[in-house]
């Protein structure tokens, strides 16, 4: 039961990151994607501020933050 336990922290904290990093790649692209400040500042933040819900929201799934 210990192997499963940690299996699933394991994998809670492989698909974190891995959001993390694409969310991090993508918002860098979109400052080279985009034509108009606008909207490059938007898909940059945008995709900033997604990739840290994420995380919170999966940590919040595995206990991490409790109020």
């Amino acid at each position: 039961m210990k192997f499963v336990k940690w299996l699933g922290k394991l994998s809670a904290h492989l698909i974190e990151g891995t959001i993390t990093a694409v969310m991090s790649f993508v918002a860098l692209a979109s400052l080279f994607v985009f034509d108009s400040l606008a909207l490059k500042l938007g898909g940059f933040f945008g995709s900033a501020l997604m990739g840290y819900g994420a995380a919170y929201f999966l940590g919040k799934a595995r206990g991490e933050h409790k109020e």
